[in-house]
């Protein structure tokens, strides 16, 4: 369905206002996710299936991605589907990437991996440069094209390597026949491409580089949907793959994106750190492998993507009360432009932010409980006087947002669209009284991954 609807839009596009296709694109993806959740039961698949000669395995734990990364997709789209759009082919490159999005969870040989992954980073390189009157986009573009390329070529390797030794490519064989072969080198290699591909610590500088170059809803994106596909990927296959080098990124990312912002005033890149923080944390509870982990990691995931989407919502609706934004495309930049006449716009900023320091009643503080609580049930006591250590100096720098918001307003008083301002207002509410349906949902989880 993805597919005919790229190549109908892609016709289309010739008569369509950009706009309009954005709009269109967008009543696409609500249909393909009701048809999603339609076409199946939370106890249809529990032991899960192939398709597609193997290439794929379905069960119930990635389907709960594909789902979250739809409805991602989605918010991100409504934004440009009612402000300006400048260009014809954004949606249906969009369109293309969303198609390596949902299939990502659930590959199982690594020929598709390879396919889906350079089907989602060439998308996104087009989506990172495609304001090409942008300088700084062009360089996002061109040093994010250079950085995943060397990450392929890491994989390609892998892959070799693999066949070579064993004669096959799918991944359930690979993982069974590693019970009587070392393939310690197989998934070193994979590990760490995949891993330099999300742009973590310490491979983590080309990362906040483009982050910081590329326009601002792009950011929202990478951080967010691209970085969510490829850890799906790896909690799947979590039992088979190699921790010690999970552990080393999972150390370096907590230090790194809770000490490096500290002297930012930059609030992409903050941001980018604070995803940083963020996904160590996810990586921890792969690590500890355990049921309570497991749901941890879902709600966890579940509350960083409302969260920093609310976030980046309220930096590209900046351009409404801004005198002199920074750029077209990025309009709020650094920390002294938090600035907005607008209570109700950084009142819904600090319930944001309020989540991510982990403060009650938000999801974000249920969240890491439910982190903390996994972790010390399996005996991780240093790794948690780590997490709450480091979890304690990160909200230094959520408090200096706030400290900025609070300051006299500067900007003039303009009226934004209401389709993002009900967006906004009902991602806070959700942030607000999520405690309310918590039970409903870890029960849910629960049933997700039976």
């Amino acid at each position: 369905m993805t597919i005919i609807a790229f190549l109908s839009f892609l016709v289309f596009s010739t008569y369509f206002s950009p706009l309009t296709i954005n709009r269109m694109n967008l009543l696409l993806l609500m249909f393909i996710t009701f048809i999603f959740n339609s076409s199946y039961t939370l106890f249809s698949i529990n032991d899960g299936m192939s398709i597609y000669n193997d290439w794929f395995f379905i069960n119930n734990s990635n389907l709960y991605f594909i789902n979250i990364m739809l409805m991602t997709v989605m918010l991100l789209l409504t934004y440009n589907s009612f402000y300006k759009s400048n260009n014809m082919y954004f949606s249906l490159i969009m369109l293309a990437n969303t198609l390596g999005l949902m299939l990502f969870p659930l590959i199982n040989d690594m020929l598709s991996l390879y396919i889906l992954i350079e089907l989602q980073s060439y998308s996104l390189y087009m989506l990172t440069g495609i304001n090409n009157k942008s300088f700084n986009s062009s360089r996002a573009a061109l040093l994010y094209f250079l950085m995943g390329g060397m990450a392929s070529c890491l994989m390609l390797l892998a892959s070799y390597f693999i066949y070579e030794s064993l004669g096959t490519t799918n991944l359930s064989e690979i993982w069974t026949l590693s019970y009587y072969i070392d393939m310690s080198l197989f998934n070193y290699m994979l590990m760490m491409a995949l891993l330099f591909k999300m742009g973590l610590a310490p491979l983590h500088r080309w990362s906040m580089a483009v982050y910081n170059y590329a326009p601002t809803y792009m950011t929202a994106y990478m951080s967010m949907v691209a970085k969510m596909s490829m850890m799906s990927f790896m909690f799947t296959w979590t039992n088979n793959l190699d921790l010690s080098i999970m552990y080393m990124f999972f150390m370096s990312s907590l230090v790194m994106g809770a000490y490096k912002p500290l002297y930012q005033v930059n609030i992409k890149t903050m941001l980018a750190y604070s995803g940083l923080l963020n996904f160590s944390y996810l990586l921890l509870s792969m690590i500890i492998n355990s049921e309570m982990s497991s749901i941890g990691f879902y709600l966890y995931l579940s509350q960083y993507v409302m969260t920093h989407m609310l976030m980046f919502l309220m930096m590209l609706t900046a351009s409404y009360y801004m005198t002199s934004p920074m750029s077209e495309w990025s309009p709020l930049t650094f920390m002294h432009q938090l600035n907005f006449p607008n209570k109700a716009l950084s009142g819904c900023l600090m319930m944001a932010l309020f989540s991510l320091m982990g403060l009650p009643p938000t999801p974000g503080f249920y969240a890491k409980l439910l982190m903390f609580t996994s972790a010390l049930s399996a005996n991780y006591m240093f790794e948690s006087l780590l997490m709450m250590f480091f979890s304690v100096m990160a909200t230094y720098y959520y408090a200096n947002m706030m400290k900025m918001l609070m300051k006299n307003p500067v900007a003039t008083m303009n009226n934004m669209s209401p389709v993002l301002a009900y967006m906004m207002s009902y991602m806070s509410m959700l942030l607000l009284f999520m405690f309310v349906y918590l039970d409903t949902l870890l029960q849910g989880t629960y049933l997700f991954m039976m």
